[in-house]
């Protein structure tokens, strides 16, 4: 099934609906367990994303136009829950859990409810502020969730032009306060930082500063090349890659800011 999908910019993506035979993977980071992804694809259109470069076919071909939702994963999910080992599930690694599609098949939400039943915790991380529409959820088990906001510049000129299609910064750090006042670990993941374009003080330092504020913890990291992201980034005219001299005097500076403000 194929239909079209307005996102919060009046940017179009085709959705299409597909059936899958798993839901959980192995994750291949080491904070998580498992890895889960309810959609293929995202329509937040982030230019830098590694994850086009690791989604196969057409939405990452078309990454930013075509998002495919796995309809049938609630079902798949709670079949494999019974048999395997309760754990960490990182929800989600390759798209956005709570991208605009979420509000009609809300396979997020859905799937995090049969996951906290079972015994696993949730680690989740999104752009979008659609995830205050479970705050119910987050509450009841904030003792086996944990919420991070990707927040890549608190500039909106910047935002603009690397995430086209995703809230605005300070829409960002709005739900991360509300979230984090329900007494839920927070994070904020501070990057892909990208030399010229978000690797200033304007850029980061307010970041670091609601960290504090809302005390979540703080993770960076460098833009890492990849082709699919490299072209889309040369596209803009950011394109430049990091010296090590320079990404070292721009990762000390920021975590100088934050020991002055008590931030892990």
């Amino acid at each position: 099934m194929q239909n079209r999908h307005e996102d919060a910019r009046d940017l179009w993506v085709i959705v299409k609906e597909i059936r899958v035979s798993k839901a959980l993977a192995k994750s291949g980071l080491p904070e998580s367990d498992y890895a889960l992804h309810p959609y293929l694809g995202c329509a937040h259109s982030c230019r830098y994303c590694y994850a086009m470069d690791f989604t196969r076919g057409e939405p990452g071909e078309r990454w930013g136009e075509v998002v495919y939702v796995k309809i049938n994963l609630p079902e798949v999910l709670r079949r494999e829950v019974g048999s395997l080992a309760p754990g960490v599930v990182g929800v989600s690694t390759i798209t956005d859990p709570y991208q605009p599609v979420e509000a009609k098949y809300r396979l997020t939400r859905r799937s995090l409810e049969i996951l906290l039943a079972a015994g696993f915790r949730a680690s989740i991380q999104t752009k979008s502020t659609f995830i205050l529409k479970d705050l119910d959820l987050l509450f009841a088990h904030r003792d086996k969730v944990d919420v991070g906001f990707t927040i890549t510049t608190y500039r909106d000129e910047a935002a603009k032009l690397l995430e086209p299609a995703a809230p605005p910064p300070r829409a960002r750090a709005e739900a991360l306060r509300y979230i984090a006042e329900l007494g839920v670990r927070t994070w904020i993941f501070l990057g892909p930082l990208i030399p010229g374009v978000n690797d200033a003080p304007e850029d980061y330092a307010p970041i670091v500063e609601l960290a504090a504020r809302t005390k979540s913890e703080v993770t960076i990291d460098r833009y890492r090349p990849r082709p699919r992201a490299d072209a889309a980034l040369s596209a803009i005219g950011a394109g430049r890659r990091w010296s090590a001299e320079r990404w070292r005097a721009v990762a000390a500076d920021i975590k100088a800011l934050c020991r002055d403000r008590g931030v892990v």
